[in-house]
């Protein structure tokens, strides 16, 4: 956890907004989070729940009480969960974000798992399930997000994980895109993880990443 909150202090000068997912959250737990909300920070907590309705509506009524922005449910849990989220959140500051199709994903794991739909189809299902149970923000690779952005009815977030400006050693993420890129076609917020983890000059990537998206701070 030390070292986590160790990168939030060098990069909270050009960041905002950082994530909390399962490995630190389960190191951390609420601490990291009061912490990096101590900073100023917001946090996007992707835990990703999945689980029967109540069951969910006590985990984000949870994640409402440590004043997240956004926490995340898989849409593969059905509108009953889903909306069940929303009720959970309802007249807070958190906002439910839908995971339609990990990033790690391509046809083949969904064919394995009896998924006969392309990742492109699953991914619009998905997101339109997500908007009719009430959520306002889906997590989606970049590579939907034309297909995203041609919907009728489109999410207020669309939030796009797997950055990356070139392969990463050991990386298992299959549906990447580049920031500036994502951005281009339609991302409200990108997550760019590994990539800075695990490079020696963490500062000069974050400073190219703003340059890149003509932004002052992300």
């Amino acid at each position: 956890m030390s070292e986590a909150l160790n990168l939030v202090h060098l990069l909270r000068p050009l960041i905002d907004f950082f994530k909390v997912g399962s490995q630190l959250f389960m190191a951390g737990g609420a601490d990291v989070i009061k912490k990096i909300i101590d900073s100023g920070a917001d946090v996007f907590l992707d835990l990703k729940f999945h689980d029967i309705p109540k069951t969910v509506f006590r985990a984000v009524s949870e994640a409402v009480k440590l004043k997240v922005k956004f926490t995340t449910v898989h849409v593969l849990g059905g509108e009953e969960m889903l909306r069940e989220a929303v009720a959970a959140a309802a007249g807070s500051a958190t906002e439910v974000i839908g995971v339609t199709v990990l990033t790690s994903a391509e046809q083949k794991t969904l064919e394995r798992v009896g998924i006969d739909r392309s990742v492109e189809e699953e991914v619009r299902l998905l997101t339109r399930l997500a908007l009719e149970a009430g959520l306002k923000g889906i997590v989606c690779s970049g590579r939907e997000l034309v297909t995203i952005r041609k919907m009728e009815k489109q999410p207020d977030y669309i939030i796009v994980p797997g950055i990356r400006w070139e392969k990463l050693a050991g990386d298992d993420q299959k549906r990447t895109i580049d920031p500036k890129e994502a951005a281009a076609l339609g991302a409200t917020h990108i997550v760019v993880g590994r990539s800075i983890l695990q490079a020696n000059d963490k500062l000069g990537l974050v400073r190219k990443l703003l340059s890149e998206l003509k932004k002052d701070k992300l």
